[in-house]
């Protein structure tokens, strides 16, 4: 089990239990423009570089999760496991969690305060009514606190060493604690313990937008829904859980006096202003009517290792500009000296409250530890905000893990949460972070206005370029010299030509514009300072590699006015700054240029849900996110600007929380479903010019933007809303297994007894999902009129290609605050098998609203279980089967065979990591080459963790050989203790490492099962029936025997499934 990273401040850089397929690493790293991760060095994996710079966090595997009580219903709910035939249980089943000693999160099995609904002997509902606010000082809600306290003191007076930095009880119920192994082992097993999680650290995901989104001007709904700017948000709380903030910065100064909302806020507000305990009192900050709430955290005291203020204050920009967007106040934006107008938040009139959890920047390792952010929740929601935003990464995979609970019980208890999905680009489908239905998860695109500049060179050349240090708001002229002809003597040429720390002589760069060559692994911020070190005035930077070849235009932390020019400029610049001693360059003034928006962002992260099963769309819309302007710590840019351009999902994130606020301005009384569905159905999915939404040129689509595009006036009037609460999402959690192990199995087990079984498809989303279509499926979905008076709604279908859409209602006849329900069904016509599609279902009244709903659904030729186990020398399993499809469905068998064994003598590598980007045998680290021929039918590894001693932890990392030579990493589980295993596809070559991250003994000796299923040969395993008539939609069951095995063995086998002469899946048949 090798220790997680701790994780750093680039957007959307969720951790994950699998390392992400490779890209190709870049020879520089760009300044952190809160959309890229930080360089990372070769290795002898020659470039093929895992996106995670070290092994990620083990919280969120996609194969085992661990336990999570999300105790947020009217009933005692709980978990009961999905029935399956006795001899055929579905595969996975979770084995016992093992622990090591560290830092925990545990989490208790009664509800929190915000979700208590009563059933407790002596013990009243402490969950407020919808719209209402928990009462802090009520009596129910304070003995039933006292209830979650005696409980907690009793658990933990078991473990007498554990002394909790955090209590948690109204959006959690649990503490953070430093545990023993043998702690962690006792409070898991305690029936009073839902869950005991690793507190792992989370990373921070890195104008006109007002305009853009139709709130500013006449027409816009700042005037049109509030009498103006000045009154937009009144009434509402917007919290902001990031790096803290900048209390002297203008967009949070106070507003005027009076405040016509100020009895709304006494009403709700209950917070306060913690001004901080640094050792300098200019450090910590104060409030006032506009910022009516600070706090800062470090429960495990992770944030002392930073040099960040001990308060509120923020060392870096990202909160400040997080928060300015949001709800900054209206005020003057002046950038270098010049006016240029007026800048304000999205909900200017809006209060906000800054919840510090996170410490340092993308530069040191920086990061939000969960027991931080949880706690913020916590308090968040106990303040009474309204509207909470999360520009921070999260799980991909998992709905209930803590942070996710934290989330479901702030929305449980009326609080608008919004997250950004992420910063990891395309290249890798679902990578969307925050996947759980209750959260908002808002992608990024642009605006329509981009800061462009222009340069010109002695001999009258001119190129664009990118700023990313510093604002020129007139004509600058320096003196050019190449970095190289100014570097120190003894410098190595090469990291002077790229102005590497320390490479630079100040006496003969004073004064001038240094050329420095993008490369060697530094930030373009660390370029900077040593040209500004070195007497420089500006830095100008080059693109040397075609194949990275963007230009940024994001100056944070650039302390030098600093422009960046592409391969074709900076080989022109080359060529006349080296041809004498009078060269020059000037940089001319930024400019706004007006391009057709919105366009995805190429950072930005994609779908579909990555929750095994999920079935809901995300992300669930998009939002400014490219070149957003918005408030800067004062220092962090040159010429200490208090405005400047920050570029990724955390910026779109706070345009959504922004947004979020208006309503809820406007509608009080709206649920935070009702907010959600509102800003979804409203989005629109063309750009400025009528076009199709683009991604890299080409047509963007529902897992890039979700619903389409957020509009801040058509929100207003959505017609119809999508609700749902806490009990539809505790059936949710159910449906896609994430449920089944809380409070012993209770959980769904009163969800289905309450609800029936239910669907993922079937949660009353604003979206409609069906993954793996066999033939047919029918969703349903209730809407509710918001509107002021009676409509009839008639529904408009856009088929996705392949498929048929039916509704079951020709039209909804709907008075206001009524609810109607009405079913879709979608058929596979000639859909491919495997391919998504996608289209809208939208409902059209007399009065013009249009209620759209996007469709996306993947037809599959056979629905069966991955993974299915069988025991005994003979025996026999059932397998059920859906069809999707007309004709012949084929089933070929494989095996079983019996495991071959690799066995190494290692040494326990106490708790050392394992070097997945640079791979190589060692003490602790054996490693073997295995190969699946094109003809077999799969392959698969595996270590046993009953073989093994308790507090033994065996990692397996699987790499395949590619044709050049090099390694690409495959998969690599690093689950807790020494259960693991990899499938391996056919006609591929693999390099299996073992490494034995920890033992109680200094040596392990190690087993490696492996099995190669051969694709042809006369297999063991019988079947029948063969092959199948299949019908869209069908319904059959197959039934697999064996015999004659060794009662000893460890056996493996396969069902092949064949469309015709198409593959069509697969189910692995464990035998032990």
């Amino acid at each position: 089990m090798t220790t997680p990273p701790t994780a750093r401040y680039w957007v959307g850089r969720a951790s994950r239990s699998v390392p992400a397929p490779q890209q190709r690493a870049r020879s520089d790293q760009i300044h952190s423009d809160s959309a890229r991760s930080p360089p990372l060095e070769h290795s002898p994996l020659k470039g093929r570089l895992p996106v995670e710079p070290s092994r990620p966090p083990r919280t969120a595997d996609r194969r085992r999760r661990r336990a999570a009580a999300l105790v947020a219903t009217s009933t005692a709910m709980a978990i009961a496991a999905v029935a399956v035939p006795a001899q055929a249980q579905t595969a996975d089943p979770a084995p016992a969690q093992s622990f090591r000693g560290g830092d925990y999160i545990v989490q208790f099995a009664d509800d929190p305060v915000a979700v208590y609904n009563g059933g407790l002997p002596g013990l009243e509902r402490t969950a407020p009514a919808e719209g209402e606010i928990i009462e802090q000082d009520a009596r129910e809600v304070e003995e039933y606190r006292e209830h979650l306290a005696g409980i907690r003191d009793s658990v933990l007076a078991e473990v007498a060493e554990a002394e909790p930095v955090a209590e948690y009880d109204t959006v959690f119920n649990g503490v953070a604690v430093t545990l023993s192994a043998a702690e962690a082992t006792e409070l898991a097993a305690d029936e009073r313990v839902a869950g005991v999680f690793p507190n792992t650290v989370q990373t921070l995901e890195l104008d006109t937008s007002p305009d853009f989104l139709g709130l500013s001007g006449s027409e816009g709904s700042w005037e049109t829904e509030f009498g103006g700017r000045e009154h937009a948000g009144e009434g509402t709380v917007v919290a902001v859980v990031d790096d803290g903030f900048w209390p002297e910065h203008p967009s949070f100064a106070a507003l005027p006096e009076p405040r016509p909302d100020q009895d709304v806020i006494d009403a709700k507000w209950s917070g306060e202003c913690v001004e901080g305990e640094d050792e300098d009192p200019a450090n910590n900050v104060t409030c006032n009517n506009k910022v009516i709430g600070a706090r800062w955290y470090d429960t495990t005291d992770w944030g002392a290792g930073f040099d960040g203020p001990r308060s509120p204050r923020s060392d870096w920009s990202h909160g400040t500009h997080v928060g300015s967007t949001a709800a900054g106040t209206e005020t003057d934006l002046v950038q270098d000296g010049e006016s240029r107008g007026t800048i304000s938040g999205l909900a200017p009139a809006s209060r906000l409250a800054f919840y510090k959890a996170c410490w340092g920047s993308p530069f040191d390792g920086g990061g939000c530890p969960t027991s931080d952010t949880v706690a913020a929740f916590e308090d968040a929601v106990n303040d009474g905000v309204d509207v909470i935003n999360f520009s921070v990464g999260g799980s991909r995979e998992t709905v209930n893990d803590p942070m996710s609970i934290a989330m479901f019980n702030a929305a449980a208890a009326g609080v608008f949460v919004a997250a950004s999905a992420g910063n990891s680009g395309a290249s890798d489908e679902g990578n969307v972070a925050h996947p759980a239905p209750w959260v908002t998860t808002v992608a990024a695109s642009t605006h329509g206005r981009a800061v462009e500049g222009s340069l010109s060179l002695g001999d009258g050349q001119s190129f664009p370029f990118g700023t990313i240090g510093g604002w020129a708001s007139q004509d600058k002229e320096f003196d050019l010299v190449m970095a190289e002809a100014v570097a120190l003597d003894g410098a190595d040429p090469e990291d002077a030509r790229r102005c590497l720390a320390g490479t630079l002589d100040e006496a003969a760069a004073a004064g001038r514009a240094v050329a420095c060559a993008r490369g060697g692994g530094a930030y373009f911020h660390e370029k900077g300072r040593e040209v500004l070190d070195a007497g420089g005035e500006a830095m100008i930077l080059y693109n040397e590699d075609p194949e990275v070849d963007d230009l940024r235009a994001d100056p944070a932390e650039n302390p030098i006015l600093a422009a960046h020019i592409d391969v074709e400029a900076g080989d022109a610049l080359e060529e006349y700054a080296s041809g004498g001693d009078e060269a020059t360059v000037t940089l001319h003034p930024l400019e706004s240029v007006e391009h057709p928006a919105p366009e995805m962002a190429s950072f930005s992260s994609v779908g579909p849900t990555g929750v095994p099963g999920g079935n809901i769309l995300k992300p669930d819309l998009s939002a400014p996110g490219v070149q957003i302007l918005a408030g800067y710590t004062p220092d962090a840019l040159a010429g200490d600007e208090d405005f400047g351009i920050m570029s990724g999902t955390s910026m779109s994130s706070p345009h959504v929380a922004g947004l979020a606020a208006l309503l809820k301005a406007a509608n009080p009384d709206w649920s935070t479903m009702a907010v959600k569905s509102a800003l979804m159905t409203t989005a629109y999915q063309t750009d400025t010019e009528g076009s199709p939404i683009q991604r890299g040129g080409e047509d963007a689509t529902p897992f890039d933007f979700g619903a389409g595009h957020a509009d801040g006036r058509s929100m207003f009037d959505p017609g119809l809303v999508y609700d749902s609460g806490a009990e539809d999402w505790v059936a949710y959690g159910c449906a896609v297994g994430q449920f089944q192990e809380l409070d012993g199995g209770e959980t769904c087990a009163s969800s289905e007894a309450e609800l029936g079984v239910v669907e993922a498809s079937d949660l009353n989303y604003p979206s409609i999902t069906v993954d793996g279509v066999p033939g047919s499926q029918t969703v349903t979905r209730t809407v509710t009129n918001v509107g002021d008076e009676y409509a009839d709604y008639v529904p408009n279908i856009e088929a996705p290609a392949g498929f048929e859409v039916s509704v079951d209602r020709q039209s909804l006849g709907i008075d206001p605050g009524k609810s109607e329900t009405f079913t879709v069904t979608v058929t596979r016509t000639d859909a491919a098998a495997g391919e998504w599609s996608f289209g809208a279902l939208t409902w059209s009244d007399q009065h013009g609203h249009e209620v759209r709903s996007p469709i996306t659904v993947r037809a599959v030729d056979v629905v069966a279980p991955h993974e299915v186990l069988g025991s005994g020398s003979e025996g026999a399993v059932e397998i059920d089967l859906r069809t999707g499809f007309e004709g012949t469905l084929d089933i070929a068998a494989s095996g079983p065979i019996a495991s071959q064994v690799e066995q190494f003598d290692l040494a326990s590598a106490g708790e050392t990591d394992f070097p997945v980007d640079d791979p190589s045998e060692g003490e602790a680290t054996a490693s073997f080459e295995l190969a699946v021929p094109a003809d077999g039918a799969m392959g698969r590894v595996a270590v046993v963790g009953e073989e093994y001693e308790e507090g033994t932890d065996l990692d397996l990392i699987v790499y395949e050989q590619l044709d050049d030579g090099t390694l690409e990493l495959a998969d690599a589980p690093f689950e807790e203790g020494s259960d693991e295993q990899i499938d391996l596809e056919p006609g591929r070559t693999y390099q299996v490492f073992v490494h034995a991250w920890d033992a109680p003994t200094e040596r392990v000796d190690a087993t490696v099962h492996t099995w190669v299923l051969p694709g042809d040969a006369e297999p063991g395993l019988h079947v029948d029936p063969e092959s199948i008539e299949a019908d869209l939609a069908g319904e059959h069951t197959v039934t697999a025997s064996w015999s004659g095995l060794d009662a000893e063995g460890r056996y493996l086998a396969a069902l092949r499934y064949f469309a015709g002469e198409r593959p069509a899946g697969r189910t692995v048949v464990v035998l032990n």
